[in-house]
Parts: C-alpha cells; structure tokens; sequence
C-alpha cells in the first residue's frame, strides 16, 4: 500500500515539484497551499507523513503543528524551512515535528529524509510475528513475506536457535560460513547489515539483531 504524504507550501513551483517528485517515488500525494487548508487536510485524512512549510498563509507552520498535536494527531511531520536559524528549528522540533530540512533542498535529500522518519515512526507497540518460511528459504514478519539470500537466510536460522542469547562474531562465522572457510570474519558484519536494512525498522537503533559491544550479537524477537 502506498503511503499518504500531505505536502503544504504556498509556493506554486515548490509544490508542484515536490508532488512530482514524491509520485514518481510511489508516494500518495495531497496538497494544501494554506494553514488552515493543512490543519482541516490533515485531520480528514489518513497520512503518514506530513511535509508543512514554516512560512504559511492564515497559520503558521508552528501553529499549524500545534493544533495538530493540541487534538492529538500524531501523523509524523518534516518542516520545510527557509529560514537556517538555530531558533526556528528547535521551535519547530520543540512543537513536536519529527525533523526538518531548509530550503534550497535537493530532492534526493528530501526522498531520503521522509524514509528516514517513516522508517522511524511506522513501528507499532505490538509484538510482531516473526517466523523463518522453511519452504522457500524466507521470512514472514506479520505475513508480509521478505526475501532473503542464501546466506541471509542461513545467518537469521542460527541467530533464532539462539534467541536470546549473545553470540560472538566467531561462533556466528564458524556455523554459518565453516571454519575452513575462504571468507573472512568481516562477511559477518556486512550480512548483519543486510539482515537490518530488511527487517529493522530503524537500522540505527536495531530493536531485532541488537550489538552486544564487546561480545557479538544477540536475536531479541
């Protein structure tokens, strides 16, 4: 399912390209070109994220979040800021936005901003199913199927035979790969990373293969 963004900016030119830019990525875009247009948008629709400039017609940006946050809707928000000042910036986060980038932005940028707090923010309390798919070598996380490679695969099989328990990058790499393996001891980390980038949220702040610094690792499902 595509995930709804509500972009808000005055600027005709700015909201176009962003609309474009955003579909061309498999975004669902709405618009609103004022405060209040924003405040009324947003609490009719369902959005994942919300790009709100700080510079608007009727409400401000800040007020705009306010209100939001006032009737406690919660939808994640990027500001879109011409102004580089340290003050309006914390304000803006202070008020409750997730992050915020100034104006001019290359859209690679921005594109790589929204999955970054979509990643962060799309996490639920609730305790996920997580079970290896024998068959056909993948994962299954709340039925939503992941693909993994081989060695993939072989790394999350040894990791859940030993759910909770820290293991060493030695023990990971002579199970998985052999003793008398070619490889050497960096593939771990590096199909650690690829593991995360699947099915963490947040690889930053891993909450399933967390680092055990000093030790190895350890699967907390």
């Amino acid at each position: 399912m595509k995930k709804k963004i509500l972009v808000v900016d005055d600027e005709p030119s700015i909201l176009e390209l962003i609309e474009y830019n955003l579909e061309n990525n498999d975004y669902q875009v709405s618009t609103a070109t004022d405060g209040q247009m924003a405040v009324d948008k947003a609490n009719e629709g369902n959005f994942d994220l919300i790009l709100l400039d700080q510079m608007l017609p009727k409400l401000s940006g800040i007020e705009v979040l306010k209100q939001l946050r006032k009737i406690g809707n919660l939808t994640p928000v990027i500001f879109l800021t011409a102004v580089d000042a340290e003050d309006n910036k914390i304000e803006g986060l202070i008020s409750g936005a997730d992050d915020y980038i100034t104006k001019p932005f290359s859209i690679k940028e921005l594109l790589a901003r929204i999955e970054v707090v979509l990643r962060r923010t799309s996490h639920t309390d609730k305790e996920k199913s997580f079970e290896l798919d024998t068959d056909v070598k993948g994962l299954v996380i709340d039925g939503q199927e992941i693909s993994l490679t081989k060695k993939e695969y072989e790394l999350l099989e040894f990791l859940i035979r030993n759910k909770g328990i820290v293991v060493s990058r030695e023990q990971i790499f002579d199970n998985v790969w052999g003793i008398n393996s070619n490889s050497q001891m960096r593939m771990v980390d590096i199909q650690i990373s690829h593991l995360r980038d699947k099915i963490e949220q947040d690889t930053k702040n891993p909450q399933i293969i967390k680092t055990v610094h000093g030790f190895g690792y350890i699967l907390e499902v």
